[in-house]
């Protein structure tokens, strides 16, 4: 597959008018090679992720999370991003970035979280002015109601790390709110959409203290609650890849590097 043909099939599923405002996205490292044979999906790039793609000879990783954000000035090995753009080009991998645009895909990253904890979703919490069914956050819901301890146990098991959580108004828990990554500056629109629960990351302490006593929020980790993208990525690329006219469709990978760099001690 050409990898201008990838870029554009990518951007046909998830928009670009539908990530937040100074979001990067699309290709951030081009390689030499313009045909794309194999492709590895990441949450984010690492020095360990790369090694894989090389080992399974990927010339091009689709990331979640963008390597560039802020200007480069210079592409240095003693700067994380720089030594990481500089192996990527002397190993002849593209890499394509998508981020809120897969947010905001009705089978996105919150979309996947809900549907890990045996969610049903109900609606989108902050759906977008102009694209039908695309927007931030799911509001979902438990086939039964839920109380506290059945719910915080089923999200440690999901998730899969230590959780952080203030109580909230009800004690049966009926409708979630969900945005995956770090959506508590949405605390108002889940307490307005009538949600009993809010789970998010990167949560701050005085924001628990804003959710006191009106809504349950739960933190269960950023790298925890987007743990499943890399596998929603493939099988997104698999779909749109399907039925490919101009050549062979790429193979997928999901990549099996852990990119969390944060550890917890118990």
């Amino acid at each position: 597959m050409r990898l201008d043909h990838l870029i554009e099939l990518i951007h046909t599923a998830l928009p670009p008018e539908t990530a937040m405002k100074g979001d990067k996205l699309g290709l951030q490292v081009q390689s030499s090679r313009s045909e794309i044979s194999s492709i590895m999906t990441t949450l984010e790039v690492t020095d360990e992720v790369i090694t894989e793609a090389q080992n399974n000879g990927c010339d091009c990783i689709v990331t979640f999370h963008p390597l560039i954000f802020s200007p480069l000035f210079s592409l240095q090995d003693n700067d994380r991003v720089g030594r990481l753009c500089s192996k990527l080009i002397r190993s002849g991998i593209a890499l394509i970035a998508v981020h809120t645009n897969f947010d905001a895909f009705p089978k996105g990253t919150s979309a996947l979280l809900a549907s890990e904890l045996g969610l049903k979703i109900d609606h989108i919490l902050l759906p977008d002015e102009h694209i039908q069914n695309c927007g931030i956050g799911v509001v979902a819901s438990s086939s039964s109601a839920l109380d506290y301890e059945s719910l915080l146990s089923n999200i440690r098991r999901v998730c899969g790390s230590p959780v952080r959580y203030s109580k909230g108004k009800n004690f049966e828990i009926k409708q979630i709110a969900i945005v995956g990554g770090s959506g508590s500056s949405f605390i108002d629109e889940a307490i307005n959409s009538g949600a009993d629960c809010f789970i998010t990351a990167d949560v701050k302490y005085h924001t628990f203290h804003r959710a006191k006593g009106e809504i349950m929020l739960i933190d269960p980790g950023h790298y925890e609650m987007e743990r499943f993208v890399p596998q929603g990525l493939a099988s997104l690329l698999e779909e749109i890849s399907t039925g490919y006219i101009h050549g062979k469709p790429p193979r997928i990978l999901c990549a099996e590097s852990n990119t969390n760099p944060i550890h917890y001690f118990n």
